[in-house]
């Protein structure tokens, strides 16, 4: 109607978000998760995801540079397994050491008060039967490099130290030695001259040097002193020391959630922490404990019914002494519960190999018969999954996998090397060398194997869940599309499509976990399990074709113009459907936006309201309905103009806001209400008008005027007054012609043709003879 008023919505007070369905239904955004192919990743793959390769990096730069070489039973190894220890303890593992016999080493600690390359401890190899100063009685002094030591003319070395280059024969290097200690040197320093050479044997020296400091380097330590002394002069502080005979490991516990009875499978991820004198042991094996850490980090995110067991052996560089004291404990119960060991060796070093033997990243079992055991073939999944391609696969014993494996557990080395069956095993340049520094450290190579180990570990822990789907009619759905949320994720993982017999199976952590199938047909399910150990989900799937059936109702009924008179009209929406005992429902007013139905709302002011509803069902079905609701609890008005002084001649105004005037009626007294004008409707929004003459005789007249609008309602009454035709003597109407007839006998006064009479009721008439002769009044 061209009326339509604006409109005032009352809403209920709280607008709630979207109802859930009922079950059976699958979430709508898992739905569309699925046909869309929108997941987030596997647990796995988020595992691998989290992976830092920075926070490994770090771990290796503080054992390897600020901590420096660690040989077992020295405070290096000690200060190496407490800063492990306080990692683990910082991501909420239950920590404790292990100790146990290893055999003693020699060795001299050096300090410098300048900045030492690869620094600030080095370490060099002692001869066994020199001067041993313990930790706390260091011999500081300059130094001074002669070079091959041939001649030292011009050289003050007394109370100095002096470097020298290595002489491989004994008897030649005896004779060295006598000559040097006879200009009463602090010590001599050997130094290895061959390309990147190990630190050498020095084993015994002569009697007269036994009293002074006898020390052997690496190459690139004698390279590093003599690149300091070109800049200036360098003191050393330097102890020589024995080992203790005992070695230590830190083990970390994450526990198995819900484990308590101690039933839990295990799974160990270790590497060692002990290096050989003289290394910092950047590779070999930082680097090991670096991934071992980060791998320790994400873990510490998840709860897992399997127990994790992260280990830092001692004594590895010394027959595999740590690790295998470890194993050697073991109960057989905790054998049968372990799921494998994952070690990992030299994880960091950025050596590319050769063309002929190019490094990669390989997992070692201890021999051939065991190269599919699992540790290996998780990885391997892992591998592909992380888009890493084929695993790497070989055999060696030689690092902490071999004391696992001798006691019956699955276990595996992972390492950047190059492998083959006829080489066996090829490390990297600065294997057992002072060149094992982080400047051959490849943080993007620490970050590959966290992720593979780390995650290929994860995935041995996690649980395995069995998925069942049954179509509409109970049998095994096939290829039916499966997904899950868990835990606080924000959106849907993949957890495959049924085989034929209906299944698909997926690993997840110990957690609360919605699974949702679809099937082609769009039929769907979910329900809601908590995942603790190997679990069995069932899916029946639901298909869903029939719409929700949506109703609006009032409150109140409207007139029979149908049309509300009362005010407000409080609508309310009802919606049902034969599956879903809670289709979403939501209503719009006049076109507005959508809003969630939670309760009655009113129409609280005249006007017209279309009102639109709709009910979406958990399948996708929408059922809608629409009504039109008109409000109009105002009368009409009305007023009535006289025109000009004919007498019952009049015109009439009036106007409705919201539904319109129907119709105008007046009444004389006693009579009945007569309508005015053909139809009596005004058009919408602006005054109508009525003109008409009433036929009245001559008595003085009361007349009603009334108007009714579209919706029923009646205006108040306007009233006319019209005063009685008034009487002259002389004068009388004409009925037909309206003009007064005026007699001479009775206008004695009449002294011409024309004259001005005035009557009552202050009407003037003018008097004049017409053809007839007669006298007529002309108002």
């Amino acid at each position: 109607m061209a009326w339509i008023a604006a409109a005032a919505l009352t809403l209920p007070a709280v607008m709630m978000p979207t109802a859930a369905h009922a079950a059976p239904y699958a979430p709508q955004d898992a739905i569309e998760a699925i046909e869309t192919g929108t997941f987030l990743p596997s647990f796995e793959l988020e595992f691998a995801n989290k992976v830092s390769d920075a926070n490994a990096y770090e771990h290796v730069r503080h054992l390897a540079v600020d901590i420096g070489p660690r040989v077992t039973g020295t405070a290096g190894e000690d200060a190496g397994l407490a800063y492990v220890q306080s990692v683990l303890d910082s991501y909420g593992m239950e920590t404790r050491n292990e100790t146990f016999r290893v055999g003693v080493s020699s060795f001299a600690m050096a300090t410098s008060d300048r900045e030492l390359p690869a620094g600030p401890n080095w370490q060099f190899g002692v001869a066994s039967n020199a001067v041993f100063t313990g930790p706390d009685a260091p011999v500081t002094a300059g130094v001074v490099d002669v070079g091959n030591g041939a001649d030292t003319t011009g050289f003050d070395l007394a109370g100095k130290f002096v470097l020298v280059d290595w002489v491989s024969s004994a008897a030649a290097r005896n004779v060295l030695i006598t000559a040097l200690r006879g200009e009463n040197p602090a010590g001599i320093i050997f130094t290895a001259t061959a390309d990147n050479a190990s630190i050498p044997r020095l084993s015994s020296v002569p009697a007269a040097a036994q009293d002074i400091l006898m020390m052997a380097a690496g190459t690139v330590q004698g390279e590093r002193i003599r690149q300091v002394l070109e800049s200036g002069p360098l003191e050393l502080s330097i102890t020589t020391d024995k080992s203790r005979d005992t070695g230590s490991n830190v083990i970390g516990v994450q526990k198995a959630a819900g484990d308590t009875d101690g039933t839990a499978p295990i799974i160990y991820i270790g590497a060692h922490i002990d290096s050989v004198i003289g290394s910092p042991g950047a590779s070999d094996n930082g680097s090991g404990n670096g991934i071992m850490l980060e791998a320790a980090r994400i873990f510490s995110e998840y709860s897992l019914n399997t127990e994790i067991r992260f280990g830092s052996w001692g004594g590895e560089e010394g027959g595999i002494r740590g690790s295998s004291h470890h194993a050697n404990q073991l109960t057989a119960d905790e054998i049968e519960r372990s799921i494998g060991a994952w070690n990992t060796d030299m994880t960091g070093t950025s050596h590319v190999g050769t063309d002929e033997r190019p490094f990669g990243f390989w997992g070692l079992s201890v021999n051939p018969d065991n190269a599919d055991n699992a540790v290996l073939n998780f990885a391997s999944a892992t591998s592909v999954q992380a888009g890493y391609g084929d695993f790497n696969r070989g055999y060696v014993g030689r690092s902490d996998h071999q004391s696992f494996h001798d006691v019956g557990i699955p276990a595996a080395v992972f390492s950047w090397m190059y492998w083959s069956e006829a080489d066996s095993i090829v490390l990297e340049p600065a294997y057992h060398k002072p060149s094992d520094t982080m400047e051959f450290i490849s943080q993007e190579r620490l970050g590959i194997g966290a992720e593979i180990i780390g995650a290929s570990a994860f995935r041995a822990a996690m649980n395995t869940v069995d998925i069942t789907v049954a179509d509409e009619a109970g049998d095994p759905a096939s290829g039916a599309r499966v997904a899950m949320s868990c835990g606080a994720d924000e959106g849907w993982r993949d957890a495959g499509v049924t085989t034929d017999e209906g299944t698909t199976s997926v690993l997840t952590p110990n957690t609360d976990c919605t699974f949702v199938a679809l099937a082609s047909n769009r039929a769907n399910a979910f329900t809601v399990g908590e995942i603790s150990g190997d679990t069995s989900i069932e899916l029946a799937l639901v298909l869903d074709t029939a719409a929700p059936v949506v109703g609006i109702a009032t409150d109140i009924d409207p007139a029979v113009t149908g049309w509300f008179t009362d005010k407000p009209v409080t609508a309310s929406v009802s919606a049902t459907d034969d599956t879903d005992e809670a289709p979403v429902t939501e209503f719009s007013v006049n076109g507005g936006e959508w809003a969630p139905y939670t309760a009655p709302f009113a129409l609280g002011d005249d006007g017209i309201y279309v009102v639109d509803t709709r009910a979406t069902d958990g399948a996708g079905n929408v059922g809608a309905a629409s009504e039109i609701v008109q409000i109009d609890t105002l009368a009409p008005e009305l007023e009535v103009l006289t025109e000009g002084a004919t007498r019952g001649n009049f015109t009439v105004r009036f106007y409705d806001e919201t539904s319109g005037v129907e119709r105008v009626e007046y009444r004389l007294p006693g009579g009945k209400w007569t309508g005015l004008g053909e139809d009596g409707t005004a058009e919408g929004g602006v005054w109508g008008t009525i003109s008409q003459q009433l036929e009245l005789d001559d008595e003085a007249v009361t007349v009603e005027f009334r108007a009714h609008d579209v919706a029923g309602n009646v205006s108040a009454l306007a009233t006319l007054e019209i005063g009685a035709v008034a009487s002259t003597p002389g004068v009388s109407p004409d009925r037909e012609t309206g003009q007064l007839a005026v007699t001479g006998a009775n206008l004695p006064w009449l002294a011409g043709s024309i004259a001005m009479l005035l009557l009552a009721g202050g009407a003037i008439f003018t008097i004049r003879r017409n053809r007839e002769g007669k006298l007529v009044a002309d108002a």
